[in-house]
């Protein structure tokens, strides 16, 4: 671990962090608790975990809920109060864990109808403006933003003809619908 100052803690098998003296490393800043946090190496990995702190513990700027240890990988920042830890552990450069980025996809290889275009853009709509795929419209409520309320068979229809295009038909129903708004981005199709 690294604190702003240059100050190294080498890591063990759990290492304690706040105001209190009796922690690994001490933070004397009043916005770190006497117990803010602690570092875990569980199961062949180091998590953090929020000891109930007031203020909280935070890994590269997301709250780490209390009493969920949150796993650590090389590079995270760890915001306790107003300072900033860095967890250094060099050889999770390979970690088994990490999400892998998929190779850039060639813009313009699927070719969708006029129709299909409409259905793309009239199912991410919601996630383009909020940026969200947690919600995503229905047949019923994609037909009435097209103005066709009657057609939810036409929407099925051309949606299936469209994921058969991306490649996506085998996936379960509302992965379809999050990888086609993926895909549109990255085509450029919205």
């Amino acid at each position: 671990m690294l604190l702003a100052e240059g100050e190294e803690h080498r890591l063990r098998h759990e290492l304690s962090i706040g105001r209190g003296e009796e922690n690994d490393i001490v933070l004397t800043e009043p916005a770190v608790s006497r117990r803010h946090a602690r570092l875990v190496w569980l199961e062949s990995r180091w998590l953090v975990e929020d000891r109930g702190s007031a203020n909280g513990t935070f890994v590269n700027d997301a709250r780490v809920p209390f009493g969920s240890p949150h796993p650590l990988r090389h590079g995270d920042r760890i915001g306790v109060g107003g300072a900033t830890l860095l967890f250094s552990w060099p050889v999770q450069r390979d970690d088994p864990d990490r999400t892998n980025e998929f190779d850039a996809i060639e813009p313009r290889t699927i070719e969708l109808t006029p129709f299909q275009l409409q259905l793309v853009r009239a199912l991410c709509g919601a996630w383009i403006g909020a940026r969200s795929l947690d919600r995503m419209p229905t047949n019923e409520e994609i037909a009435a933003y097209l103005g066709t309320p009657d057609a939810v068979g036409s929407v099925k229809a051309g949606l299936r003809r469209t994921y058969a295009k991306a490649g996506l038909s085998e996936l379960p129903p509302h992965a379809k619908r999050r990888a086609l708004c993926r895909l549109g981005r990255a085509y450029g199709w919205f």
